[in-house]
């Protein structure tokens, strides 16, 4: 477990892989009533002039890169807690099939006070043919050295 004093500005984090299926986007749509056409009509996709075919929702891969954050960062930081986005930009769309990873860099470290510090994270998140398809200006907030309510557990330092 790491606290808030252990993490740096530049260190980098990569993710593993993760394929988005139609089964993905279909689940997003049960969860979120979010049943744009372009999600889920073949037809009306193809004939769109932005993207190829149906495809993921931003919202849906904004939750992916979330997912890869947890299990390359958060679930090491010592009470861990989503913050927020600060910025958050589709830049390519993502099909079934697309394989996603991504880059995590810490930017930025600010001490909010004795108990808790809050990390910003620049997430790069790829397809399998390196094409960028999300950026993400996350921040984390983790407990410090000093938080009361840090499990017993051993800190890394």
């Amino acid at each position: 477990m790491r606290t808030f004093e252990s993490f740096d500005v530049g260190e980098t984090f990569h993710s593993r892989g993760r394929t988005v299926t139609e089964s993905d986007i279909r689940m997003f749509i049960g969860a979120t009533d979010a049943a744009d056409p372009i999600h889920v009509d073949h037809e009306y996709a193809e004939a769109h002039p932005l993207v190829e075919t149906v495809c993921a929702q931003g919202t849906l891969l904004l939750g992916i890169a979330d997912g890869l954050l947890v299990d390359k960062l958060a679930n090491n930081a010592a009470l861990a807690m989503n913050y927020g986005h600060d910025k958050v930009r589709y830049l390519t769309a993502v099909y079934p099939g697309d394989t996603l990873t991504a880059t995590l860099e810490i930017t930025a470290t600010d001490r909010q006070n004795d108990e808790w510090g809050k990390l910003t994270i620049r997430i790069d998140m790829v397809n399998q043919n390196d094409e960028r398809v999300l950026i993400d200006i996350h921040r984390l907030l983790v407990g410090t050295d000093a938080n009361p309510a840090l499990p017993d557990v051993d800190i890394v330092d």
